[in-house]
C-alpha cells in the first residue's frame, strides 16, 4: 500500500504541478485564438451562425485529438511544457474519454464566461435567474476549483475525474500511482462553500424578498383573470432592473383573450380591461411599475400582426380604470 508521505514524494516526478497547468493551458488559448479569429473573420457573412460552428468544431476537434493516441496525449500547450494527460494505465485517452474531458470542460468554462461578460456589461438580471443561473455555476466552478486544491498529489479537477484522466509529466511512463479518495470531510466542505455562494447572492439581490411576495400577489390575480374570462390564457412574471441606484419594477405578462375585435380601438378596450383586471387585482405589484403585455386574439379579428402585439406602459391608476 502507498503511502501518503511516498506519494508526495512521487508527486515532482509523476504529475504534473498546477503552475506547468496553467501556462499549458494560457498557451493553447493563444494557440486556438488565433485561427479561430481568422475563421470567424472569413465566415462573417455566412448564413446563420456558421462561423460559431466551425470554430467550436474545429477547437473540439483539436483537444480531443491531442488527448488521444494520435496526439499522444500532448495539446501543444502541454508539449512545451513536458507534460501529458493520460489514463491510468498511462496512455493517452480513448477518444470517448477524450470527448468526456474536453465537453465537462467547455461545460465548467462557457457559462462561467457568459456569467463573466454579462456582470462586466452591467446586464441586470432578475432574481429567478440569477439564481437560477449564477448560484449552480458558481457553486460548480468552486467545487471544480476544490478538487484541483484539495487533491494535492494528482491535482484531478472536475474533467479529470469525469475522463479517469491524469496530467502527468513526459517522463513518466507506466500505470499512474494511487492518490487515495476524498472522505466526506471534503464534501461537507464543498457543500458548505456552495450554500456561502446562495447567501451571498441574497445580499447581491436584496429584492428576493419582494419578488416572492410580488410573484404571490401575480398568481392570485392570474386566478381571478382566467374566472373572469378576462383572458383564456394567462402567463404572469415580475421582474426588475438595476439603473444605478434606482430600481424599475417590471410585469411581464402574455395572454390569449377569446374574442374577435373589429377595430384596434376595440382591441385597445380588451387589452386594458385585462391590464386594470391584474392592476386590481395585484395593487403591490402594479405600484409604479411597468406592464410589457402581449396579447393575441381569436383568428379572424381585424387587429393582426404587429397590432396583435401590445406593449403597455400604462398608468393603472383607479381612476384610469374605472369601468374596466
Amino acid at each position: 500500500m502507498t503511502s501518503a508521505g511516498d506519494l508526495a514524494a512521487e508527486r515532482p516526478r509523476v504529475f504534473a504541478s498546477l503552475g506547468a497547468r496553467f501556462l499549458a493551458n494560457m498557451l493553447d488559448l493563444v494557440v486556438i485564438t488565433i485561427p479561430s479569429l481568422i475563421i470567424s473573420r472569413l465566415l462573417a457573412n455566412a448564413p446563420g451562425r456558421a462561423g460559431d460552428a466551425v470554430v467550436t468544431a474545429l477547437v473540439s476537434f483539436y483537444f480531443i485529438v491531442s488527448y488521444t493516441g494520435a496526439g499522444d496525449g500532448y495539446s501543444i500547450g502541454k508539449f512545451v511544457l513536458g507534460i501529458r494527460v493520460v489514463d491510468a494505465l498511462g496512455q493517452p485517452l480513448s477518444v470517448s474519454a477524450a470527448a468526456v474531458r474536453w465537453f465537462m470542460s467547455i461545460g465548467i468554462a462557457l457559462p462561467l464566461a457568459f456569467l463573466a461578460i454579462g456582470f462586466e456589461r452591467g446586464l441586470p438580471l432578475q432574481t429567478g435567474p440569477a439564481f437560477a443561473i449564477c448560484v449552480p455555476i458558481l457553486c460548480v466552478v468552486v467545487v471544480d476549483s476544490y478538487f484541483v486544491v484539495a487533491n494535492r498529489i494528482s491535482h484531478q479537477s472536475l474533467h479529470d475525474l469525469a475522463a479517469g484522466s491524469f496530467v502527468v509529466r513526459r517522463e513518466h511512463t507506466g500505470a499512474v500511482p494511487e492518490t487515495g479518495s476524498f472522505g466526506p470531510t471534503h464534501f461537507a466542505w464543498m457543500a458548505f462553500l456552495c450554500v456561502l455562494i446562495a447567501l451571498w447572492f441574497m445580499r447581491v439581490y436584496p429584492w428576493s424578498r419582494v419578488i416572492g411576495q410580488r410573484s404571490m400577489e401575480l398568481m392570485k390575480a392570474r386566478a381571478v383573470a382566467l374566472a373572469t374570462r378576462k383572458a383564456s390564457k394567462l402567463i404572469l412574471a415580475p421582474g426588475f432592473a438595476v439603473q444605478g441606484t434606482d430600481t424599475v419594477w417590471v410585469v411581464s405578462a402574455m395572454a390569449t383573450i377569446h374574442a374577435k375585435p373589429m377595430t384596434e380601438h376595440e382591441a385597445e378596450e380588451l387589452r386594458k380591461s385585462l391590464a386594470c383586471t391584474l392592476a386590481r387585482a395585484a395593487p403591490l405589484t402594479f405600484r409604479a411599475a411597468e406592464l410589457d403585455l402581449m396579447v393575441t386574439f381569436d383568428p379572424g379579428s381585424r387587429p393582426t400582426g404587429p397590432a396583435s402585439v401590445y406593449l403597455a406602459d400604462l398608468e393603472l391608476t383607479p381612476a384610469a380604470c374605472t369601468g374596466k
